[in-house]
């Protein structure tokens, strides 16, 4: 009796393994459809993974349009609008806060004008008050020189050089210290007779100096300090 041959079914395109195997082949679809094994992931996942750079890409860029300045955020004709005022209320208010405005400005010029003058004020006053001290200071040590000098004239006949030598040298002393206070020491003869800075007790004959009184002879020294006579100098004139 002849058995009818079983001849094998087609391979399938992709391939099918041998009858029993249970290990499917790559590209054959089992009962949940089918599977790509080359794009499958190999290992776990924890989410879905983002680009930071992508994101930042997807924010649109500000456009320089869209900032408000200073001078887009107030509306003078809306805020006029919306004012239940009417204008010429509005610029009634308007000139008188100018006029206030102004007002407050010339009050400030005024009080800076009154304070400048103040203060050039007190500045001549203390240079002033500060050359008053000084010659009076100076004045009160006049009649300390004169005797110095007279110590001095005296000291010159003494048998003893030294005590020559020591009035010298305290008289030198505080000369030196009122000439640098401004002291000047007025004492010079064969000069023109000045009324401002001499005083004359004594008159001799003579031509003078182009027929006015000249100065021959200083009986006390005199003394001025910044253009300030202290004392007038003593003469006796010729002329």
């Amino acid at each position: 009796m002849t058995h009818p041959t079983s001849e094998p079914a087609d391979t399938p395109e992709g391939g099918v393994g041998p009858p029993g195997s249970s290990t499917p082949s790559p590209g054959v679809s089992g009962p949940e459809g089918p599977r790509d094994d080359a794009t499958a992931p190999t290992g776990p996942t924890t989410g879905p993974t983002t680009d930071p750079g992508a994101e930042a890409s997807q924010v649109p860029p500000v456009s320089d349009t869209e900032v408000e300045g200073p001078d887009d955020a107030l509306d003078i004709e809306a805020l006029a609008d919306s004012d239940p005022r009417s204008k010429g209320e509005l610029l009634a208010e308007l000139m008188a806060a100018e006029a206030k405005r102004d007002e407050y400005l010339d009050d400030l010029r005024r009080s800076h004008a009154d304070f400048e003058n103040y203060r050039r004020r007190v500045m001549r006053d203390g240079v002033l008050q500060r050359a008053a001290g000084k010659a009076e200071g100076a004045g009160a040590l006049l009649e300390v020189l004169d005797d110095l000098d007279r110590t001095l004239v005296a000291a010159e006949g003494s048998p003893d050089p030294d005590l020559y030598t020591g009035v010298r040298l305290v008289a030198s002393k505080l000369v030196d210290g009122l000439r640098q206070l401004g002291l000047e020491r007025i004492d010079a003869t064969g000069v023109a007779f000045d009324p401002e800075v001499h005083e004359a007790v004594q008159q001799q004959p003579g031509d003078g100096i182009d027929g006015e009184p000249m100065v021959v002879t200083v009986l006390r020294p005199g003394y001025r300090m910044d253009d300030r006579v202290l004392r007038a100098a003593m003469v006796a004139v010729q002329g």
